[in-house]
């Protein structure tokens, strides 16, 4: 007995092992090397800064992942228009989960992916997402607590070993204010990466989310709204330049949602059809693109735009690991352009805010710096953007299966299906349901 419990832990002990690991490597052997480049320091004075690092990235990647395991769970349910709130359950024995479970990646792998209760398989779906989100969550949390990141911004880091993060309530509030649009924008990706319609409440959230509290603070405009940065210009109490900021921000993501229009949603219609699937697919491509336009502002939109798109081809590979959730219509063959676009954005914004004052002082990317050929040639380019990622009809073309079928499978929580070829987790591989 004792041994087969020693095996199943063995993988949390790998990892949880692996972990300290890091942590005391980075701990050392950083000090080791900065004792070595700064002479009037030792070594051992640099322990608890480079111990209070890893402390800071360690809770940034759980807090992280845990909005990732919550996100999993809004990617399953809301499309479904079920509530969001209540305990997880296992998705083929309907099992309440206990909370050592629920830990972010580490239950799955403490689980060795498969339910305690009926021993079924829960897809990789889960700790893939968790440490996505968490490690974007991580890495913006990182560059704005070490004041590394934000334009225009008092640097603090003075580039020495005993660098410590600097928090402000200005730092605090901004570092909130982007974490709660990427969340958002990873939310509306994980539901358009499966071929699903956002619902519309998730949409009226992310517009108040993104635009409230800017309106509310234009100190997170951080960049002007217009095209050259005016002379002196700080964003403190600048009520109206955030309504004007907001405004051309949602043009923006007009404009270049319906440029990509011509390749990710060629059915688009909003005159003849609409209420038309394709027509629904612009408007949630629209609503994606707003996030990050109101977040960094329309002069770098353009470059966003391009990196995403050229990301959604280099991470297809990482995306097709992702399993596809079944919806309630059914489930789309294959994942097209659309949704490996969409799950690139969250992507190509995280990058974006940790590079941002880098970017933000070079000349060739656009910018409220930058020249006016700059945000023109970057714009210009974008209509090019279609001719690479282009849709495929039979890409977004659902298989649906018929509705008594799926109801009987909702009902008993069976991964059966009326086409045998449907399954889109395979059996070997379980059935997404909500497990954080």
């Amino acid at each position: 007995m004792n041994r087969k419990r020693l095996q199943r832990k063995l993988p949390l002990m790998i990892t949880c092992a692996a972990i300290l690991g890091v942590v005391v490597v980075y701990v050392v052997g950083a000090s080791l090397i900065q004792a070595r480049l700064y002479r009037y320091y030792e070594a051992k004075d640099l322990f608890l800064p480079r111990l209070v690092d890893a402390t800071i990235v360690i809770w940034l990647i759980y807090f992280g992942s845990a909005i990732g395991s919550f996100l999993n769970v809004v990617a399953w349910r809301m499309p479904r228009g079920q509530a969001i709130g209540g305990r997880s359950r296992c998705p083929r024995c309907n099992q309440t989960l206990s909370s050592r479970d629920n830990v972010p990646i580490l239950g799955w792998i403490s689980l060795r992916g498969r339910c305690r209760f009926c021993g079924l398989p829960i897809s990789r779906r889960y700790p893939i997402i968790e440490a996505c989100v968490g490690i974007s969550l991580t890495l913006v949390g990182m560059a704005e607590l070490y004041s590394l990141a934000l334009p225009d911004q008092a640097v603090h880091w003075h580039g020495g070993p005993m660098w410590a993060p600097h928090v402000t309530p200005f730092v605090m509030a901004v570092l909130t204010y982007h974490a709660l649009a990427l969340s958002t924008l990873w939310a509306l990706a994980l539901i358009r990466v499966d071929g699903a319609a956002v619902p519309v409440r998730l949409r009226w959230f992310g517009f108040l989310a993104v635009v409230l509290p800017m309106l509310l603070y234009p100190t997170s405009m951080i960049v002007p709204w217009q095209a050259d940065r005016p002379p002196g210009w700080t964003p403190d109490g600048l009520y109206y330049d955030a309504v004007m900021r907001v405004m051309t921000a949602l043009v923006a993501a007009a404009l270049f949602g319906r440029v990509l229009a011509k390749g990710l949603c060629p059915t688009a219609d909003l005159k003849l059809d609409p209420l038309g699937g394709g027509t629904s697919r612009l408007v949630d491509l629209i609503s994606m693109l707003a996030i990050p336009s109101v977040l960094i502002g329309w002069q770098s939109m353009p470059a966003l735009v391009i990196a995403a798109a050229i990301l959604s081809l280099v991470i297809r590979p990482l995306i097709d690991r992702i399993p596809i959730n079944d919806t309630p219509r059914g489930q789309i063959r294959q994942r097209g352009a659309m949704e490996y676009f969409a799950f690139a954005l969250p992507l190509a914004l995280t990058t974006h805010l940790v590079l941002w004052r880098w970017l933000w002082s070079q000349s060739w990317w656009p910018s409220d710096q930058s020249g006016r050929w700059t945000q023109i040639v970057w714009a210009l380019a974008v209509l090019a953007v279609p001719l690479v990622l282009r849709e495929s009809t039979k890409e977004a073309e659902p298989r649906s299966a018929p509705e008594s079928s799926i109801r009987s499978d909702e009902e008993s929580g069976s991964d059966d299906q009326a086409d045998p070829d449907v399954g889109a987790n395979d059996f070997d591989d379980g059935v997404n349901g909500p497990t954080a």
